[in-house]
């Protein structure tokens, strides 16, 4: 019998968003600690919350703008509802990418505190608290982005009308990782290099000025950056996975089925499913002793439910007796390996993570071991990690992307596609969400990092007992690693998803050249024009036109100039950081001694005015880079501009993600007692290190993907705009 997978996949994916909501309510049942806990913990939340209020003002007068944009371009080739869906789709992506950024904020604000105080108790209480905070960010992100999908795919039943919603998504996203990350690093270098390297305080000392400005930059920047970063991710990766469902089906059946326009959705909440199995097994283990076993064992229990659920969906859609046509056991089987490729993949690069940036990694060690000799090496070193650890991603996925295509093929050959390249692409799209499918478990990984932070720097600023400091401080330490973890996890999906989100992009482009934008009906002229068009595609895109080239060097060229400006105006607030602590060093009398109060609110207005004014400018290249070229250039150089700009951003990312997390985590080594301690030349020398790599680590590092997915996104859009170029060099 039949079933409605649209049905499946809204319903699946409020539950998730229900159970999310559960998380956060029972994380709110445990203790908040002494006065002195409270007290710090409704500063960092009264921060977080004034930033994300001015946050997201900017964000949605920019959006509304954008839309109003979206709506002047579109109704000269399209009607005016046309243009209106999309510009509804649009605003609504950046909607739903800002309430998952609240979410997972107002999540992590609420158990920092509470984590804090469960370690009065024992480590994994503490752990357990910071676990639930989590796994409320990772059921909220995966959650709303497949109801967005779903609920926009039965409103529209138009995967053009959907890149609106992936193209908001991507703003939003870039625009609030991007500003979390100049907030919480502009205070997070001011406050070390003044704090740890000037006064020999240690991390969270109460008489830095800065450090209430810290912690509120680990809930802006890695909490709700990351929600809206992981969320538009997985919604560009969906969105490319359903358009190249959709072209398939139409050549194949010269009509939508729409089973394999909907199967990246019904993957995405299979993983949901997954995601409850792993967290329990996350939340419930007792017994460890290093921190990152319970989450680590929870991702591989979701990651063997998931490969079972995927086999049976797999078999029930496309196998012999499924609801496809042309389904065959070899289709069927085919498919499910591009899936089990996929999720072997996104766990290789988990194991990479810890390898390259964990607490005890020989690369990490090495670089604390060569701080002995000064800053100089520190930075070597981490530089040189960051550099060699972009070779076994990047093969990881060279080889996933291989065999999946393989298998796509031979799925085509079984499905009856005569088009076989078209099948390999499908298969590359089922090999990400395969890796997409364990997306919930991997970001509670990450949202558990920021809490843990957060409890450690309370304890520290509450004077909490030395023992709560200890239980505490391995679970710092493993915050590292998981967020370096999630960050190569996105970067690594953003590979895979590279073919078929360029694909992607070509074939919207023949559905324009074809005219057929009433996807209610699909004559088989339509359908035989449509394959004319896809055929002749490939000549426009060689690399003999001086417009491909031209567009693949801007877009080679775009990620360094983003990264740049995202670097300098962390500079230019941690700067202006450093001048406010020391500041009121000089002029606060007995600040030094702990016999006065520090000026908070101060370093946190400085990192919030420094955010807001200085994200702009970055934030603005990735919109305006491909409207520009594909006006002036054409379509084709739009599709090389994104090529060459995934090719630079992806091993550019890893060096600069892992890179720096490597430098962090060696400072922590240090600190632990190891090549001296704390106070020591060898500490000063690592505690520079980890201000190079903050921003690398927290802000361009992470934004890189999102500037990836906003380019394919936003070539989706205004794809009509390209398709008549004012110049000319083919």
């Amino acid at each position: 019998m039949a079933f409605d997978p649209l049905l499946l996949t809204t319903s699946l994916a409020a539950v998730g968003v229900i159970a999310s909501i559960i998380l956060v309510l029972s994380v709110k049942k445990h203790p908040t600690g002494n006065a002195k806990m409270v007290a710090i913990w409704k500063a960092i939340m009264e921060g977080a919350n004034a930033y994300l209020k001015r946050q997201f003002r900017t964000i949605g007068i920019i959006a509304v703008i954008i839309a109003f944009v979206i709506l002047a371009a579109f109704s000269t080739t399209f009607t005016l509802s046309y243009s209106a869906e999309i510009a509804f789709s649009f605003l609504l992506g950046v909607t739903f990418s800002l309430v998952a950024a609240y979410i997972a904020m107002y999540s992590a604000t609420n158990a920092n505190v509470r984590s804090t105080a469960a370690a009065e108790k024992s480590t994994y209480l503490a752990l357990r608290v910071a676990t639930l905070g989590g796994g409320a960010l990772g059921l909220a992100v995966i959650s709303m982005s497949l109801l967005g999908l779903s609920i926009l795919y039965a409103a529209f039943r138009d995967p053009g009308v959907l890149a609106g919603f992936g193209f908001g998504a991507s703003l939003a996203a870039l625009f609030a990782q991007l500003g979390g990350g100049i907030f919480t690093k502009s205070a997070d270098v001011g406050a070390d290099l003044v704090g740890k390297v000037e006064e020999n305080f240690p991390e969270d000392d109460p008489r830095n000025p800065a450090a209430i400005a810290d912690n509120v930059g680990d809930n802006v920047g890695d909490e709700a950056g990351r929600g809206a970063d992981l969320f538009e991710s997985l919604t560009a990766e969906n969105l490319g996975g359903m358009i190249i469902g959709l072209i398939v089906s139409i050549i194949l059946f010269q009509g939508i089925s729409v089973y394999y326009v909907t199967m990246p959705l019904i993957v995405r909440s299979l993983g949901i499913i997954a995601t409850f199995v792993g967290l329990a097994v996350a939340i419930f283990e007792k017994k460890f002793k290093n921190p990152i076993k319970p989450t680590r064992d929870g991702l591989l229990v979701a990651s063997v439910v998931a490969a079972i659920l995927m086999l049976i969906a797999t078999w029930y859609v496309f196998g012999p007796a499924g609801l496809t046509p042309s389904g065959t056991a070899l289709a069927a089987y085919a498919l499910y390996g591009c899936m089990v490729s996929g999720l072997a993949a996104g766990l290789l690069i988990v194991l990479y993570t810890e390898y390259y940036t964990g607490s005890e990694a020989k690369s990490v060690i090495t670089i604390a071991e060569r701080s002995k000799s000064g800053p100089a090496l520190t930075i070597m070193s981490g530089t040189a990690v960051g550099m060699i650890s972009s070779g076994l991603p990047v093969i990881t996925v060279a080889i996933t992307l291989l065999i999946s295509f393989g298998l796509g093929e031979q799925f085509a050959v079984q499905a009856g596609i005569t088009d076989t390249f078209l099948g390999g692409v499908y298969g590359t799209t089922m090999a990400t969400m395969g890796m997409l499918s364990t997306a919930g478990i991997v970001l509670t990984m990450d949202g558990l990092g920021p809490i843990v932070d957060n409890a450690g720097g309370i304890a520290e600023m509450s004077g909490a007992p030395d023992i709560v400091r200890e239980r505490i401080e391995p679970l710092d330490t493993l915050g590292n690693t998981t967020k370096a973890l999630t960050k190569g996890y996105a970067m690594g999906s953003a590979a895979l998803a590279s073919l078929l989100l360029f694909q992607a992009f070509v074939l919207e482009v023949a559905r324009y050249q074809a005219k057929i934008t009433d996807l209610t009906t699909i004559t088989s002229a339509q359908a035989i024009l449509l394959g004319t068009k896809l055929s002749s595609l490939g000549s426009a895109l060689a690399l003999n036109h001086p417009d491909v080239v031209i567009g693949a060097l801007i877009g080679a060229m775009l990620p360094f100039v983003f990264s740049g400006t995202a670097i300098n105006a962390v500079s230019v607030g941690a700067y202006r950081m450093v001048e406010e602590v020391r500041r009121q060093f000089r002029e606060i009398p007995g600040l030094r001694e702990g016999t006065a109060k520090p000026n908070y609110a101060a370093a946190v207005d400085i990192s919030t005015r420094t955010a807001l004014r200085l994200m702009v400018v970055p934030g603005a290249i990735p919109v305006v880079a491909p409207i520009v070229v594909g006006v002036f250039l054409g379509w084709a150089a739009v599709g090389a501009l994104v090529v060459g700009a995934t090719l630079s951003a992806i091993p550019l990312a890893i060096m600069m993600m892992w890179g720096g997390a490597a430098m962090d985590n060696a400072k922590k080594y240090v600190e632990a007692g190891h090549f001296g301690g704390k106070n020591t030349e060898t500490h000063a020398a690592t505690v520079v290190g980890d201000t190079v790599g903050d921003p690398w680590k927290d802000t361009a590092g992470p934004s890189l993907h999102i500037l990836i997915k906003l380019l394919n996104t936003i070539s989706l859009v205004f794809i009509p705009l390209f398709l008549v170029a004012l110049i000319s060099l083919a």
